[in-house]
């Protein structure tokens, strides 16, 4: 009878994710909230699943998470188009990603008594929106071309850097005897350069090795399989391997610019079965990580959940200013700045951020799911909001041009 209970218990969550997924793109309501509030009727509502069995694996299934986040984040960041076509978008990421985790430092400061790498450390996790989110939204408010761009590429690569940046401040948390910069740079720097030529070389390597393998079947779950021996074979050298998977990603994803670069012969490229197929496996890895997210949250203190919801608003005024200092001289920005400010969800980055202090034993670690869990329910709600607004005064604008 628990083999069976077991199975409908997956399967259940499975279709639910589906579910949840096909409402969000017909409203526009994200499917993070669906699946939090079944973890959390499983677990602190109905105590149907004890929390302390996730204990042994909880750890692997976070890393996981990370590894197929930034692994989906790079196969989808076109380099090209970041960097040529849309400077606007590093632009806005970059200086979103700055004026929240210096608000956010201020806030762990003051209202938690938190030091500093602490407070950065928060900010890092909470610091960029969720591409998962954004790009469907994108579709669903028909945004211009030039905004859809701008917005979901802004997303992807915040996605990638809040990871790049919290991985590195953890890195400084855990080195407090060395009292040198010299030192903990070295350190950092090691690990990041390890993490990076592993996955450049490990996905040149590999791109060839597709287009060896051009026809046969099954190169995208062999793609996944070289995914984890890379993080795994990352780590054990000392170097980061969620990085790695970064690297790998790109490399992978931006194939027909890495043959350029390499003056190949043959012509390579990303085959797009292999992105839908990772999709998918991305779909399920989220959709379970959530309803486990919200199976082992606490909410202890109430102070802590409107400490979070404080944080939310801040973190919306931020995006503000951001989305003000990034349109000056672009009209068409201007035009649409209510929509990239509503644009401000936190997503699976901050979620599975969120667990590096528990096992990283650093302290105050429940207190960072406890907040960012929070923040990642305030802000969705918001960007719900703002979208269901957005859309009946934009319905409404063409009503009166008719």
């Amino acid at each position: 009878m628990l083999l069976i209970g077991i199975f409908t218990l997956l399967g259940f969550i499975i279709v639910l994710g589906f579910l949840s997924n096909f409402f969000f793109k017909t409203t526009g309501i994200p499917d993070i909230i669906l699946l939090l509030f079944l973890g959390l009727l499983l677990g602190p509502i109905l105590n149907f699943v004890d929390p302390f069995i996730f204990e042994d694996f909880s750890q692997a299934f976070s890393a996981l998470a990370l590894m197929i986040l930034l692994f989906e984040s790079g196969l989808n960041l076109k380099l090209y188009k970041v960097f040529k076509e849309s400077p606007r978008a590093i632009l806005l990421a970059v200086v979103g990603i700055i004026l929240t985790m210096s608000i956010t430092f201020l806030f762990a400061r003051f209202l938690l008594g938190w030091d500093l790498l602490p407070g950065l450390l928060l900010g890092a996790i909470v610091g960029g929106s969720s591409s998962s989110i954004v790009a469907p939204l994108m579709r669903k408010v028909n945004a211009s071309n030039n905004i859809a761009t701008l917005l979901t590429l802004e997303s992807t690569f915040t996605d990638a850097l809040t990871v790049i940046i919290a991985i590195g401040v953890i890195q400084l948390l855990m080195q407090p005897a060395m009292n040198t910069f010299y030192s903990i740079s070295h350190v950092i720097a090691s690990a990041f350069s390890i993490g990076s030529m592993s996955g450049l070389l490990i996905g040149i390597v590999w791109l060839k090795i597709l287009k060896a393998l051009e026809g046969e079947s099954y190169k995208s779950i062999l793609t996944l399989a070289i995914v984890l021996l890379l993080y795994s074979f990352t780590e054990s050298l000392g170097g980061n391997g969620a990085i790695s998977s970064l690297m790998f990603g790109l490399v992978i994803g931006n194939a027909k610019t890495i043959s350029h670069i390499l003056r190949s012969k043959e012509e390579m490229k990303t085959e797009k079965e292999m992105k839908e197929f990772h999709s998918e496996i991305s779909f399920l890895v989220r959709t379970f990580f959530f309803v486990y997210l919200g199976v082992i949250v606490a909410f202890n203190s109430l102070y802590i959940v409107l400490m979070g919801v404080l944080l939310s608003v801040l973190i919306l005024i931020g995006r503000i200013f951001a989305v003000c200092l990034s349109s000056i001289n672009d009209n068409e920005i201007i035009k649409n700045r209510s929509l990239m400010i509503i644009m401000l969800p936190r997503g699976l980055a901050a979620a599975v951020l969120s667990q590096l202090p528990l096992y990283n034993g650093l302290s105050n670690a429940n207190i960072y799911l406890d907040i960012v869990l929070t923040v990642i329910v305030a802000t969705v709600i918001m960007c719900t909001i703002g979208v269901f607004i957005f859309s009946r005064s934009k319905a409404k604008n063409e009503k009166r041009g008719k």
